[in-house]
């Protein structure tokens, strides 16, 4: 019988345990442990189940004042008990109620075994069943032992459970569309409402506690991959596609703090966005300059002379010139001007370049004229703007560190 009860046990994941009425020295089966064991702590719970065996036909289930189960099934010339067993969670409160109340040690604290009623139910019957050889429905021990409060409880809390569910469906539903919302502006290049929706998703996701950063990171690296997917879909080639998105994934692995990852959440939304509608601008622009455009970026690094660009392009510079104004509204010089502003703008901001290195390196023939050209676009000397906006994790904790463009 003995193995038949540890199989019982391996089977339902319940613990079982047994006693004579003469010896009345509870003994378990061996599959769980005995310093865990109510039983085995406190007498008077197995005397009280006892007790109420003898004054009842059908085994006895008990719940006591922690909410958690016990149950006794007589046979023979001594009675198994079980337990203990919950039919919900419970608190860390709760727990340490349940081992004081049956004086077993704090160091075992663990939550007891969680099923259904109906499965208590159930596995009290079968045990008998096994024991006796005879049948007894679940009703009739829900009835006999006073449990049909206890199912109504059950099920009163399993329909609020039902409808917060619901409520977390809508809520998912919510989200979701305003996802879409979000990756539509992307796809379509719309900078204008991109960031409004992008706002509303963060605010309707709440905060979540800084336990949680790694989770938070894992969030903001999938709204990268999923806004790259998107500009990609939208246009951008996947090659400057994933340059971005790199270089977003690297500065959020990097960060330590919620709000800034938030933060470059927001950023590559935008940039993929702004991304995408360059893009489309381009594409609806004459084919000569966009072609004119990408020799610009090609060798912004070397000299260009006009007709160099209008050979590469098979045109003549004159024409070359005529429509690249009117496509763009600026000379080519002025656009070759501008780029290579922009790149030394990007290399005053992530690298460690002096100011001579960088001048040379996008091509200005002088320091002095680099720093006339770049004030003239952007407010400001290069110095200025590497002070103002250099990012932290940029900066070099060892000053002997090289130039690494």
């Amino acid at each position: 019988m003995s193995d038949l009860m540890r199989k019982l046990e391996l089977l339902w994941g319940l613990p079982l345990f047994y006693t004579s009425d003469e010896e009345m020295d509870v003994k378990s089966f061996g599959t769980f442990l005995d310093q865990e064991s109510p039983f085995l702590h406190s007498g008077e719970l197995a005397r009280y189940l006892i007790e109420k065996s003898r004054k009842q036909d059908i085994p006895v289930i008990y719940k006591d004042d922690t909410k958690v189960y016990f149950a006794a099934v007589k046979s023979g010339g001594g009675y198994y008990l079980t337990g203990p067993v919950c039919t919900e969670e419970l608190s860390y409160e709760e727990i340490h109620s349940y081992y004081k109340a049956y004086h077993i040690s704090h160091e075992y604290e663990k939550p007891p075994v969680t099923i259904s009623l109906l499965k208590i139910l159930n596995f009290v019957s079968f045990l008998y069943e096994l024991l006796e050889n005879v049948s007894l429905g679940v009703d009739t021990l829900m009835v006999g032992n006073n449990l049909a409060e206890d199912k109504k409880e059950l099920n009163e809390k399993e329909d609020a459970m039902m409808e917060l569910r619901k409520i977390d469906d809508e809520i998912y539903h919510h989200t979701y569309r305003e996802e879409r919302y979000v990756m539509d502006c992307v796809r379509e290049g719309d900078t204008k409402h991109v960031l409004e929706r992008m706002d509303a998703l963060v605010e309707g996701a709440g905060m979540l506690s800084v336990k949680r950063l790694n989770h938070q990171r894992n969030l903001a690296i999938v709204s990268v991959t999923a806004v790259t997917r998107e500009a990609i879909a939208g246009g951008v080639s996947p090659a400057e596609s994933y340059r971005l998105s790199d270089l977003y994934i690297n500065r959020i692995d990097r960060c330590t703090r919620m709000d800034q990852m938030v933060e470059y959440m927001r950023r590559s939304v935008l940039d993929f966005t702004k991304l995408v509608a360059e893009t489309k601008e381009k594409k609806a622009s004459s084919n000569y300059t966009e072609q004119c455009r990408d020799y610009i970026h090609q060798n912004y690094h070397h000299k260009i002379y006009l007709e160099d660009a209008a050979r590469a392009i098979g045109i003549s510079p004159g024409h070359l010139t005529r429509v690249f104004r009117s496509d763009t509204g600026m000379s080519v010089q002025d656009y070759i001007q501008k780029v290579r502003v922009e790149r030394a703008a990007n290399l005053l901001k992530y690298s460690e370049a002096s100011l001579s290195e960088i001048s040379d390196y996008v091509c200005f023939y002088s320091q002095s004229h680099f720093g006339s050209v770049f004030k003239k676009y952007m407010k400001m000397t290069p110095r200025q703007y590497r002070e103002k906006y250099k990012q932290k994790e940029f900066r070099s904790e060892d000053t002997g560190n090289g130039a690494n463009m």
